[in-house]
């Protein structure tokens, strides 16, 4: 046999039994929820950049309200010498803080977009300075712009569709740089809108009782702090809930008067409760603890998506003339600007509704609590003492109780 035949024939075994690499396989587009993901990590490493670069504070934006809410006026004060009284006042100082922070992160949610506060106000304001000093430049490039794209036309002969987009990028491009401000909020305005419509619905799902007449989210806000601050802060300076309703301005004088006709109250506000007070102020921290973390949780997700959703709308100025290219760039719209858009809208939309589910659910654990203290008020010792007898008797059952029975033959 040829040995050029022979060795033809091994080379092809050889390859035949040869283990070679595995070709890369070809993976579709990216999931719609881990393209959505990646868009809200996107946003939320932005506005934490923007937050860190540049720590204004939402208080000082246009949009606050002239007249504090009663939260702001409050006054939180313990009085006491010695350890007990101290972790008291540092306890129920953290409950505040805590309190305080969770509304005014609600409040930020409904009344601005962050990163457009942060941002979109100060870029606005550069654009509309550079466009004031380079009038006369932007204004020729413009025309140039025009004269080109007409001669373009004229020569080259494109696709109607082609020279559609090209005039649609151009118009926008000059809206950006002409109505900076107006581009803007118009940008951020559905990250505002869109809270407050989910506040609205809750309106009408649940609307308030004899407080309707206060705006939605001043009763929530309110309640929620109340229940939380208010009430032990009352407990710990008189022992009983009688300041909790008091206007903020006129506490202190209530507080004084109490103090000079009735002993009990001079006693707990001197601190010689200490005991009670540790309790009162720790119980009061635990209360708040979790829903004062769902809120924040809550509003950084909202702010998240109102920033993504920021984002799309200042990008639909320039990404929508795509849609006149074609069918292939109609769909690359759909899937990467306009389902976003949606999945932000539904995403804030949730967060909205849910922060506004957890501010409920807390005031009406505050009230079964409360509903619970009126029902054992009295009548607390005697529980106790049956529970305690409950269970002496039950032991003693369990050690008269006979052992099993000898097995026959054993």
């Amino acid at each position: 046999m040829d040995r050029t035949a022979v060795g033809s024939r091994v080379g092809l075994a050889d390859r035949a039994t040869r283990i070679l690499p595995a070709e890369p396989r070809y993976r579709g587009p990216v999931g719609f929820r881990i393209l959505v993901f990646r868009y809200l990590a996107v946003a939320f490493v932005l506005l934490a950049v923007v937050v860190i670069a540049n720590p204004r504070q939402p208080e000082s934006a246009a949009g606050a309200a002239a007249r504090p809410w009663d939260y702001q006026r409050e006054q939180v004060q313990v009085e006491g010498r010695g350890l007990l009284n101290a972790y008291a006042r540092v306890t129920v100082g953290a409950t505040a803080w805590l309190a305080r922070a969770s509304i005014e992160r609600q409040r930020d949610v409904l009344r601005l977009s962050l990163f457009d506060f942060l941002v979109g106000g100060g870029t606005a304001d550069a654009v509309r300075r550079f466009r004031l000093s380079n009038g006369d430049a932007l204004e020729a490039a413009t025309k140039f712009a025009v004269v080109g794209l007409v001669l373009y036309g004229a020569m080259v002969r494109p696709a109607r569709r082609n020279c559609a987009v090209a005039v649609l990028l151009l118009l926008a491009a000059t809206l950006a740089v002409t109505r900076p401000h107006t581009t803007v909020d118009a940008a951020a305005g559905p990250g505002v809108v869109v809270p407050n419509a989910m506040l609205g619905v809750v309106e009408r799902v649940a609307p308030g009782g004899a407080d309707a007449a206060e705006p939605t989210q001043q009763r929530l806000l309110t309640q929620y702090w109340n229940s939380f601050v208010a009430h032990p802060l009352s407990r710990v300076q008189t022992g009983t809930p009688v300041l909790a309703s008091a206007p903020p301005g006129k506490k202190p004088g209530v507080l004084d008067g109490l103090r000079k006709n009735v002993s009990a109250v001079n006693d707990w506000a001197v601190g010689r409760h200490g005991p009670e007070r540790a309790f009162i102020a720790t119980s009061a921290l635990g209360y708040v603890l979790p829903f004062a973390i769902a809120l924040g949780l809550l509003a950084m997700v909202a702010a998240c998506a109102q920033t993504l959703l920021f984002l799309l709308c200042l990008a639909g100025l320039f990404v929508l003339p795509l849609a006149a290219a074609g069918r292939r760039q109609r769909g690359a719209l759909i899937r990467y600007w306009l389902l976003p858009l949606l999945a932000s809208i539904a995403v804030l939309a949730l967060a909205s509704a849910l922060s506004f589910a957890v501010m409920r659910s807390a005031d009406a654990i505050h009230a079964a609590d409360e509903y619970v203290g009126v029902l054992l008020a009295g009548s607390t010792v005697p529980v106790l003492v049956a529970v305690l007898i409950g269970r002496r008797v039950a032991r003693r059952g369990r050690d008269g109780r006979p052992g099993p029975a000898p097995i026959p033959g054993s």
